[in-house]
């Protein structure tokens, strides 16, 4: 299984989703090793989670279907 890439918004967005009381740039070296990992664990639901497209809610609630 490959790994997926993670980058450094990747790593960001999983230092925000953790909730970490250290801040990002102030990071040990360490610390900052487990949070991209977490972000490689995590990055399957970060990608399905941008790669959803839009829904317009008024359209649907007017009954227009064609997307």
């Amino acid at each position: 299984m490959a790994k997926p890439v993670v980058t450094e918004a990747d790593v960001r967005w999983a230092h925000r989703f953790l909730h970490l009381t250290t801040p990002y740039d102030a990071m040990p070296p360490v610390l900052r090793a487990a949070v991209a990992s977490a972000a490689a664990a995590l990055a399957p639901r970060l990608r399905r989670r941008s790669a959803s497209p839009a829904v317009d809610l008024k359209r649907r609630a007017a009954g227009d279907r064609d997307d």
